[in-house]
């Protein structure tokens, strides 16, 4: 077996005894949510400070949830022409096909980028949550609880809204809720250009690569979260935007299953001429 493949099975062996270890320790009756690839803490504990960030300048956390609103749109006509262009370079000049490829530390991840991509996903996965909570707040769509959540490769963070409260709220109220997270990570994504720009030359290896990673990970998060697939911040905004159609089921089956059999083909034809790339 490759270096990769036993780094990702000693991943697997190590979460594998945490989750048995949970499980007896009866972590799940002490406000833990433990799954087989997932463990979750709730707490209202932040749900002040999200108050507080709400309640601080609310016209600018709604100007900034408009952006997203109008954003998306272009957003997820970018990455589908993206993955598209992809295909066709796979199919008909596979010299120009650039590697599409899942995220996974110690497999397409390198051991040495490991802590820092770690750190950027943190980082952007948090404050495109800590963005959903604000923007409950601003709507006044109650936040039941606030959670840190460790998964099988990555860590991150979850809001939990009021769902009677966010079923009520009007329609522009829901598309600013669901698209605040990604209008943040692209900012955000945005926001590290003139570090690259002026002082990339003079920072440390460590903190190049780690905004290498931080521009990486927040502007295709940013990107690919407003595709209108389902679970994804997108596909409940297409949800919002096609309930009140006849045939608004059948719209939101077609951008769900649509678009992950175009990621597939992009992930499948990437492990045929790729293989696994480490970054």
């Amino acid at each position: 077996m490759s270096d990769q493949t036993y780094t990702l099975a000693f991943i697997l062996v190590a979460w594998t005894i945490f989750y048995f270890i949970a499980k007896q320790m009866k972590l799940d009756e002490k406000g833990w949510e433990i799954a087989p690839y997932y463990a979750l803490y709730k707490s209202t504990r932040l749900n002040e400070i999200i108050k507080r960030l709400g309640n601080w300048r609310p016209g600018f956390w709604k100007v900034l949830g408009n952006i997203g609103v109008a954003s998306s749109v272009g957003q997820a006509f970018f990455i589908t022409y993206i993955l598209g262009k992809n295909i066709w370079s796979f199919i008909f000049v596979p010299e120009q096909a650039s590697p599409v490829q899942p995220l996974i530390p110690g497999v397409t991840i390198s051991v040495n980028s490991m802590p820092w991509f770690l750190l950027a996903a943190g980082i952007i996965i948090l404050s495109h949550e800590l963005g959903h909570g604000i923007m409950c707040v601003v709507e006044n769509v109650k936040v039941k609880s606030s959670a840190v959540m460790f998964a099988v490769i990555t860590f991150g963070g979850a809001v939990e809204p009021d769902e009677e409260d966010i079923n009520n709220a009007s329609v522009m109220s829901k598309m600013r809720i669901f698209a605040i997270g990604s209008i943040i990570n692209l900012v955000t994504g945005i926001l590290t250009i003139p570090i690259f720009i002026f002082a990339f030359a003079y920072l440390p290896i460590q903190l190049q690569v780690f905004f290498n990673w931080l521009y990486f990970v927040a502007i295709n998060l940013a990107m690919m979260n407003m595709l209108p697939i389902g679970p994804l911040d997108g596909g409940q905004m297409w949800r919002t935007y096609t309930e009140g159609m006849e045939n608004g089921k059948t719209l939101q089956l077609i951008g769900t299953y649509g678009y992950i059999c175009l990621i597939l083909m992009n992930l499948f034809l990437s492990f045929l001429k790729f293989g696994f790339v480490q970054i």
